[in-house]
């Protein structure tokens, strides 16, 4: 496969037009052929950091050091803020950290995220990635901390009763856009758009912690139900694994799309400037459209 000028122009203009910064990363993994815009700057992750998360998961099991089949019940102190489905339960539930990872995954759960990231360490998730070449990687605060953050309330402890006065600050829209939490430093949860689609292409090609594993993780993000940005314009037929991110202003995917010609990895991230909260997820739709148009059947 090869991206015609065409199609490079016209990708660069989808970002260049972008209201507010964009960067994406899109490559044919059977060819090497790759095209890119600003795709070693770092932008604000959302739930995409939940795959360093994922990968961290998975290497300390492969090294003995957990169990994915090991049980834990859901701490009390755990917002309920933003993404999934156990905030909905009342009752102390107790999964194994196997299914916690994939509702972390398949439904971007955050109060599940954050028992995976109380039992794995969010310093061994930033070592790993450091030890995988990936210094811009980071994911510095549990969702927990992060919605807190961008509130404007990081000084508050986390207790049930801030937990409720958060989230009714957020449903508000208090939102403290100026804040660390919408930023690119390395102190919130971060990457680049090369980065992450490396680690992606890695995951694909067996690379990262084992091929057993690596293959576990592909399926895991094989079940992401999202399909509002990577997916949008592909059809219901075409296999996708893939893990969102979005929270007002920031929108991102990364992922494979399995393609008749072969596997492209892809990775689209947005930063909207103030008041513009929705363009992102429909600019990383429109990338990977343009990206295989004309190539197969796939695109709508």
């Amino acid at each position: 496969m090869k991206f015609t000028q065409a199609s490079r122009r016209e990708m660069d203009s989808v970002a260049e037009d972008f209201p507010g910064q964009m960067g994406f990363y899109v490559e044919d993994i059977l060819s090497g052929e790759y095209h890119q815009h600003k795709a070693n700057s770092r932008y604000p992750t959302a739930s995409v950091c939940k795959v360093p998360v994922m990968i961290e998961l998975f290497r300390q099991s492969v090294e003995g050091r957990i169990r994915l089949d090991q049980r834990q019940r859901l701490g009390s102190h755990i917002s309920h803020h933003g993404t999934g489905t156990l905030k909905m339960l009342k009752d102390d539930p107790e999964l194994t950290l196997y299914d916690y990872a994939r509702l972390m995954i398949g439904v971007s759960d955050n109060m599940a995220t954050d028992t995976v990231m109380e039992s794995v360490g969010l310093q061994n998730v930033n070592a790993t990635m450091d030890e995988l070449g990936y210094p811009n990687t980071r994911t510095s605060m549990t969702m927990s901390q992060w919605h807190y953050t961008i509130a404007g309330l990081q000084h508050l402890d986390q207790t049930a009763d801030n937990n409720d006065y958060v989230h009714k600050r957020l449903v508000e829209g208090h939102l403290d856009h100026g804040g660390i939490g919408y930023t690119d430093s390395v102190g919130s949860n971060v990457t680049t758009p090369r980065e992450i689609a490396s680690i992606i292409k890695r995951l694909y090609l067996g690379d990262i912690v084992s091929a057993s594993a690596s293959e576990a993780m592909i399926e895991l993000l094989k079940g992401c139900s999202d399909r509002s940005m990577i997916p949008l314009h592909l059809s219901s037929s075409t296999l996708v694994a893939h893990k969102i991110g979005s929270s007002t202003r920031i929108k991102a995917d990364v992922g494979i799309v399995y393609l008749s010609t072969g596997p492209m990895v892809v990775s689209g991230m947005t930063l909207a400037d103030d008041g513009q909260n929705d363009p992102g997820e429909a600019a990383i739709a429109e990338i990977v459209r343009l990206a295989i148009k004309g190539v197969s059947a796939e695109s709508k």
